[in-house]
């Protein structure tokens, strides 16, 4: 639809006020810098862009379609469903939009309760937990008579598999971390990746360095592999899990 929706600006004379940024990676970054996130779909899953942007503190006006309600609640702004009323969608959007365009306070409101909901519902906490009791559910039956109990190997599998994700999430935030220059934010994660990792430790060190590196190519960024290793943040994560001073070069 974009070359319609570039022809619509054209028409409308509002080239200078609305952007096509194409494909981003600094979605984070985006978010920080915007007043109002919109969503105003035809047709959705249980988008992760709403998750991100309540937990960013942003306002958000979605279309009622799919899971969305579910995500926003009695937060934010649902419009009506476009496949049914979509002159009442475009009506309330514009509606909704002058509202919070003129009062801040409202929107600063608004984006409260999103983030207050996005903290109480889409935390990494929370999703573990209620996988693990789901399967707990799949596994023990509740009638006594026909009692079944998951057996002591398939529940270590269940948790090896469960650190395993969780340790590779770690890493991931930590490149997310490095990528955007918070580097204590990236020591944090490793650390915290270390505690549940599922190598010994130089195998652990050299994954973190492999995956930093596959991460840079997915996205497209460059990484130079002896900048991040010869950091201080980074010889405080492997003085941290190794017990010693690291040398201040590589050799």
């Amino acid at each position: 639809m974009e070359p319609e929706l570039r022809a619509t600006v054209s028409q409308l004379g509002v080239g200078e006020q609305v952007k096509f940024l194409g494909q981003r990676w600094d979605i984070a970054d985006w978010l920080d810098a915007s007043d109002i996130f919109i969503l105003s779909s035809e047709a959705e899953g249980m988008p992760l862009a709403i998750m991100e942007a309540m937990a960013k503190g942003l306002p958000v006006i979605a279309t009622a379609v799919s899971g969305i309600p579910e995500e926003l609640g009695d937060t934010g702004k649902l419009l009506p469903d476009p496949t049914i009323d979509p002159a009442g969608t475009v009506k309330e959007l514009v509606e909704t939009v002058e509202i919070w365009a003129e009062n801040p306070e409202s929107r600063r409101l608004a984006g409260q309760a999103c983030k207050a909901r996005a903290q109480e519902l889409f935390k990494e906490e929370r999703m573990l937990r209620e996988y693990e009791e789901i399967i707990e559910q799949a596994f023990v039956s509740d009638d006594e008579s026909d009692s079944f109990s998951i057996s002591p190997k398939l529940q270590k599998q269940v948790q090896q598999v469960d650190r395993l994700l969780k340790y590779y999430y770690l890493v991931w935030k930590a490149w997310e971390a490095y990528a955007r220059g918070d580097m204590s934010e990236m020591v944090n994660n490793l650390q915290s990746a270390w505690a549940c990792t599922p190598y010994f430790t130089t195998e652990t060190i050299f994954d973190w360095v492999k995956n930093f590196g596959i991460f840079a190519v997915e996205k497209g960024i460059n990484f130079d592999a002896n900048e991040l290793i010869n950091s201080r943040s980074w010889q405080q994560v492997i003085e941290s899990i190794q017990g010693f001073e690291v040398l201040s070069s590589v050799r």
